[in-house]
């Protein structure tokens, strides 16, 4: 049995205030609430048919405590405004759909964290800089994840590297929006600055609207560069192995056991018995065994697509998923697979495509 108020009227009457807070009248006592919650909409359903709504007491305050969620979403800013479809949601509640209504709520949680990226940094106007104050705990890492600034842009903002050590009391500086806080030194030019981190001349005089005269900087001034992209360190290698004498280079050659073929020797080939071999790079190691006519041997995974082989090893000190350092021992050379001495056979692959190692070290 309904309330005795909504017995005789079976329409739906829906209020809904700029996409904040609905509430639709089912027909009868049922009344279908939705307002947006912290990362997906809440919806819920008010029975006033059920026992303890039948008294007009219970039933005001039912209606008085969704008034109250009104009110309190008025009164507490939003950093995010998102057009949430209650209507749709409620349908759905309504008609017991609940594993669309499960796929659907996804979907608009999915929108609101987009909106969310998208409103909280805004991308025109003057830049605001941040000075964050480092406390006991926090890494680069776990900064930049908090203020979703990437850690590159934080660190070339604040004057460090992007290897520091965070210690307490350290100040550092965070731009609101994509893009870095860079402070002039003898010899630079604007237009230096702006190519090298590929930034347009224009897009720095709208940021920086302080600014007079963009040809006149002196040492010392700070502007901020949006959209900046750091450059990539560059890349260092490591010969691996100390001494040696260099036997064979990279290129097309005949195959030193069957003359009448040529084939493509993909690496160096470095005279060296029984000695310690180095990782070339700080990688991880993905494989690390016997490899048919390589004989012993070990792949490291390094950083910006390169891989390097190690081959012809008498003995590999190594496994694979460990991660190693420039310089650490990985392995002894030898003369194991098809080998004619004892030797260290070395490759740098990049992008799947093996390159000549005499353009990244000397042998």
């Amino acid at each position: 049995m309904y309330h005795r108020r909504f017995k005789n009227n079976k329409s739906r009457r829906i209020l809904d205030i700029k996409g904040r807070f609905a509430l639709m009248h089912m027909g009868g006592g049922t009344f279908i609430y939705s307002f947006p919650g912290r990362g997906y909409p809440v919806v819920g359903k008010i029975e006033l048919a059920r026992k303890k709504y039948r008294n007009r007491g219970f039933g005001f305050l039912a209606i008085c405590l969704i008034a109250s969620t009104v009110i309190s979403l008025f009164s507490t800013k939003s950093g995010a405004d998102p057009v949430v479809e209650t209507r749709e949601l409620m349908k759905l509640e309504s008609e017991g759909r609940i594993a669309e209504l499960h796929d659907k709520s996804d979907q608009i949680k999915v929108q609101l964290y987009q909106v969310d990226e998208n409103t909280e940094t805004p991308r025109q106007g003057k830049v605001k800089i941040v000075n964050y104050t480092v406390k006991e705990g926090d890494t680069l890492s776990s900064i930049a994840l908090n203020k979703r600034v990437p850690a590159s842009i934080i660190a070339a903002s604040s004057g460090i590297k992007i290897t520091t050590v965070l210690s307490t009391g350290m100040i550092l500086q965070i731009p609101d929006r994509p893009g870095l806080v860079y402070r002039f030194k003898a010899g630079d030019t604007l237009a230096h600055v702006a190519d090298h981190y590929s930034v347009k001349m224009a897009a720095i005089a709208r940021d920086n609207p302080d600014l007079a005269d963009l040809d006149i900087i002196e040492p010392g001034d700070r502007i901020f560069l949006p959209n900046a992209k750091i450059p990539a360190p560059p890349i260092r290698w490591m010969r691996p192995v100390a001494g040696g004498r260099f036997t064979s280079g990279f290129g097309w050659r005949r195959h030193p056991f069957n003359p009448a073929r040529r084939h493509l020797h993909a690496g160096v080939d470095i005279g060296i018995a029984y000695s310690s071999v180095r990782a070339a790079r700080d990688g991880k190691i993905t494989y690390a065994g016997w490899l048919g006519s390589y004989g012993n041997a070990v792949v490291i995974l390094h950083e910006n697509g390169f891989k390097t082989l190690y081959a012809h090893l008498s003995r590999i000190k190594v496994r694979s998923g460990q991660f190693v350092k420039m310089g650490q021992g990985i392995a002894v050379s030898g003369n194991t697979g098809t080998s004619t001495g004892p030797h260290l056979h070395f490759e740098i692959i990049r992008n799947g495509r093996p390159v000549n190692p005499r353009k990244y070290m000397r042998f």
